[in-house]
């Protein structure tokens, strides 16, 4: 099947989900939105044309969108995320959608009206070719979209050429936790439903560093694949106004039992992930691989694997990078012990939060709580000397003290 066929398969599959029924009122489709990250606070704001339970994340929830930021959401639909996020930027921020679908865009713009937002605007385009400059764009989000496109670099090119020097991105997204059996790799309507054009979680990183992006971290949620089949025409739910159950339409039987009934003889969780995805772009306007190979220079210095511990304060989960307000630094940290870890060190993390054992067990973590509070986390030890604390050291420096060069730490080491 040719790239185009993709694309048009897509676009009309979609267009009929905007022509049916579903919608924000129906109990299935609240649902799923709930199965993937939305609060009924959230959705209790929508208007009924904007959820149509195609969501696999909610990415205005890992964004942490501010005040008068630009925000562009790729593959907006019915404007579901559009909505959440123009009200995080205000007034004075910005919200572009973006769709290649008319039907979608009805709908958004209908909710826009309903909504009464000024700071909202949508274009009818594909997402590899954004009508927006260089440079223009503080966070581009986008939920369960990228897994349809074909040509899945040329987006992330995409993406970079239009966020500004230390942008960010902040995407829910389909990726694969191992290769999909034939049988669903070739089916149309597991294409359409996410699951068939998605990639390989580890082949996804590998994209984005390759289109120039840095400290991309790609997590799987654990969410339950499954909430899908909750919007099949046999089972699409009841309306918050009418408790009979509602039609979906002809339409949208194409999209929704054509997903569920792949999946009635194939285990969704099994095979792929709902991946929530953070990365930046590098503060330079000149976008360069972020992260090359390790060079020969470097794999000099590193003699022997390394033992390498971090602490850290108490965060919502063990990365932090998963709560409203995202900083930017815990996602560029992520990353980078990912490739320690790529190099072979032994790499342990510890959230106060969740794992206080961990640091009760340490010695040289007792007496530095003893005496510093908490105030000197994050903390980082490398073969059990403390090199860093308070704050979170670059790539440079872990690959510095690894090598043994100029090796500094705040506290001898504790006997255990």
């Amino acid at each position: 099947m040719t790239d185009r066929k993709i694309i048009d398969d897509v676009r009309d599959q979609y267009a009929g989900v905007a022509r049916g029924e579903l919608n924000n009122d129906t109990g299935a489709v609240r649902n799923i939105a709930s199965a993937f990250g939305y609060s009924e606070a959230e959705l209790s704001l929508l208007p009924a044309e904007a959820n149509m339970g195609l969501s696999c994340g909610n990415p205005t929830a890992l964004a942490a969108l501010r005040e008068g930021e630009v925000v562009v959401d790729l593959g907006c639909g019915g404007g579901m995320d559009v909505f959440l996020a123009a009200r995080k930027v205000g007034a004075t921020g910005r919200v572009i959608g973006i769709d290649m679908t008319a039907e979608m865009l009805e709908r958004a713009r209908a909710g826009q009206q309903k909504l009464g937002l000024t700071n909202v605007e949508f274009f009818q385009t594909t997402i590899d070719r954004l009508p927006l400059p260089d440079n223009s764009v503080d966070c581009v989000i986008s939920n369960c979209v990228i897994n349809l496109v074909p040509d899945k670099l040329a987006v992330f090119r995409e993406i970079l050429r239009v966020l500004k020097p230390g942008g960010r991105v902040a995407l829910s997204d389909i990726a694969l936790k191992q290769e999909l059996p034939d049988g669903v790799k070739q089916s149309i309507e597991a294409y359409v439903g996410c699951i068939a054009g998605a990639i390989l979680i580890h082949e996804y990183r590998s994209l984005m560093e390759r289109a120039g992006f840095q400290s991309v971290v790609v997590t799987d949620t654990g969410s339950d694949l499954n909430a899908y089949a909750q919007a099949s025409s046999g089972c699409c739910g009841t309306s918050v106004e009418s408790p009979s159950n509602i039609c979906c339409g002809p339409d949208t039987k194409t999209l929704h039992d054509g997903l569920a009934s792949v999946m009635q003889n194939f285990d969704a969780n099994a095979y792929a992930a709902s991946v929530k995805v953070h990365a930046l772009k590098q503060q330079s306007s000149e976008a360069v691989n972020p992260l090359p190979p390790i060079t020969e220079p470097v794999k000099a210095k590193v003699k022997s694997m390394k033992k390498v511990q971090v602490y850290d304060k108490p965060m919502c989960c063990s990365t932090g990078i998963c709560g409203p307000d995202v900083d930017p630094v815990l996602p560029r940290f992520a990353a980078d012990l990912d490739w320690l870890k790529s190099q072979g060190h032994d790499v342990e993390r510890f959230n106060l939060a969740q794992q206080p054992q961990a640091f009760i067990d340490n010695k040289t973590m007792n007496e530095l709580l003893s005496t510093a509070g908490v105030n000197c986390l994050p903390v980082v030890m490398i073969d059990g000397k403390v090199v860093s604390q308070a704050t979170y050291p670059t790539r440079d420096e872990l690959s510095t003290w690894l090598s043994g060069q100029h090796l500094r730490h705040f506290l001898p080491t504790v006997q255990e």
